[in-house]
């Protein structure tokens, strides 16, 4: 066990030496993704958001309202510990009758590590793991325990625009096979207050291709509000939804860090 705990630190180290905290705020909304970045040390952050989604075939249909938070927490420049929670009211109907379901849908806990970070188009890099807990309403509950991968990096192609991309893999607790996932976004800086971005999304596993797009604004370095709409892929059904967020950071940091 020593000696496992000795090559962690080992291995982690180097990472810590350089800077990771920014002075404006950078969070994962809007979007499906995650960037590579950690908040920073000393820094606690709050990213969460109301989501509406509908989907209907004609003699079924499905609307869903999702809360959902994240909850971070630097330990080093380029670790930090994160979680998140769900709580989703849904409402099913089939050919006329309708059941509801409503509780808390989805708890995770886990960690992220910048692996690399650049200020050119060399991507910097960034993984994230997170346990799926069985810590939720009985409607949701999973079968066991499930984990999540996600290898996350980001391109600053130009001073506005960038690109950021997601690997990630998830056993979900049900026994199924692992879902593969990827995120492919493009994000603009209008000003430095405002910015769009557009991105597809999916499961390599049936290779489906869903898309969304939105905008987010600046109130100060420790504020950002966000608004996102999106459409997923399917011919047989309509499936749309819409976001919107906010992510405020708070940190006790010497100035000269």
């Amino acid at each position: 066990m020593k000696s496992t705990i000795t090559l962690l630190i080992i291995i982690t180290l180097p990472f810590s030496i350089f800077g990771q905290f920014s002075e404006s705020i950078r969070t994962g909304r809007p979007g499906q993704g995650i960037n590579p970045f950690t908040v920073g040390n000393k820094v606690f952050q709050v990213q969460t958001g109301m989501t509406f989604n509908r989907i209907d075939d004609g003699s079924t249909s499905l609307s869903s309202f999702l809360e959902n938070t994240v909850l971070r927490l630097g330990i080093t420049e380029n670790i930090e510990i994160n979680g998140a929670i769900t709580w989703q009211s849904t409402r099913f109907n089939f050919n006329g009758p309708q059941t509801n379901s409503n509780g808390i849908s989805d708890t995770q806990i886990g960690g992220r590590i910048n692996l690399y970070e650049s200020s050119g188009v060399i991507p910097s890099v960034g993984l994230q793991g997170r346990l799926l807990l069985k810590a939720q309403s009985a409607d949701f509950r999973r079968d066991q325990l499930g984990s999540m991968f996600t290898l996350s990096s980001v391109s600053q192609l130009t001073g506005r625009l960038a690109i950021t991309s997601n690997l990630g893999v998830a056993w979900m607790g049900n026994g199924g096979d692992p879902n593969l996932i990827y995120v492919l976004n493009a994000s603009y800086g209008i000003t430095d207050k405002i910015g769009v971005f557009a991105e597809i999304y999916g499961l390599f596993n049936d290779f489906d291709i869903n898309t969304d797009t939105g905008m987010s604004l600046v109130i100060n370095s420790e504020l950002q509000l966000d608004f996102s709409t999106g459409w997923q892929g399917d011919a047989d059904a309509t499936d749309w939804f819409i976001d919107m967020g906010v992510s405020w950071r708070w940190k006790w940091r010497n100035n000269n860090h």
